[in-house]
């Protein structure tokens, strides 16, 4: 019988080594599966997310080279200090709210999965055109594995000062009494119009999450009102 060569012995440990480690890589994504965790499902949300910073790193980028420009503006205009003065002065305000959102996403990303099986994605004021009128935009997204749809409803609060109380509830901010409902298999978007009473001060919204599934506890979300509310 011919002698096996040393190289050919190498390379079939190698190989068998290579094999070994695979099968490994391959039960430990089968548990991972059959504990609720799809790596496509993880890979879909963190695209979603990682955009989402992509456009805030950009958007702050450009606030602080137009503070830079306005500041420089204003060293050789002194006759426009008062308004270039109250202008880096909304832009500072905006450059912190990014700052914050984007420190939210960070947290996001390496925050584990919910039980309840979604998470809230990026969540915004914007003034209606009537005083006291606002827009919500806010949006879901699954955080589990995506082999079926799931479904719930979705409240909002705000909670601040007034003449009739700190709180404003779902109700009395949308005008119907019927939460938002939601159902996905990956994301879903909302826009509610919010409606603040006279004299009212927001000072902080509240999301809450509940799954249609018996025993699973609801998501609830808080964020500063100054930090989601753009001009």
């Amino acid at each position: 019988m011919a002698p096996v060569r040393p190289w050919r012995s190498r390379g079939m440990r190698i190989g068998l080594a290579l094999g070994a480690l695979l099968v490994l890589y391959l039960a430990f994504e089968l548990g991972r599966y059959s504990a609720g965790y799809s790596i496509l499902a993880a890979i879909h949300e963190h695209s979603v997310l990682a955009a989402d910073i992509k456009r805030l790193k950009h958007t702050q980028r450009t606030l602080e080279a137009r503070v830079a420009e306005l500041q420089t503006f204003n060293a050789g205009h002194a006759h426009a200090e008062e308004v270039v003065t109250h202008t880096i002065a909304q832009l500072q305000a905006q450059i912190a709210r990014q700052r914050e959102k984007l420190a939210f996403y960070r947290g996001v990303l390496a925050s584990g999965a919910p039980a309840i099986g979604v998470r809230v994605g990026e969540v915004q004021l914007s003034p209606g055109k009537r005083p006291l009128h606002f827009r919500a935009d806010l949006s879901l997204l699954r955080s589990d594995r995506p082999d079926g749809e799931v479904a719930g409803t979705v409240s909002l609060s705000v909670a601040g000062s007034g003449p009739g109380g700190s709180t404003v509830n779902h109700q009395a901010l949308t005008g119907h009494a019927a939460d938002l409902r939601y159902r996905l298999r990956y994301y879903q978007e909302f826009k509610p119009t919010l409606v603040l009473p006279p004299g009212f001060k927001p000072e902080r919204l509240t999301v809450t999450v509940r799954s249609s599934r018996p025993n699973i506890a609801p998501l609830v979300q808080t964020y500063p009102w100054s930090a989601i509310s753009v001009p």
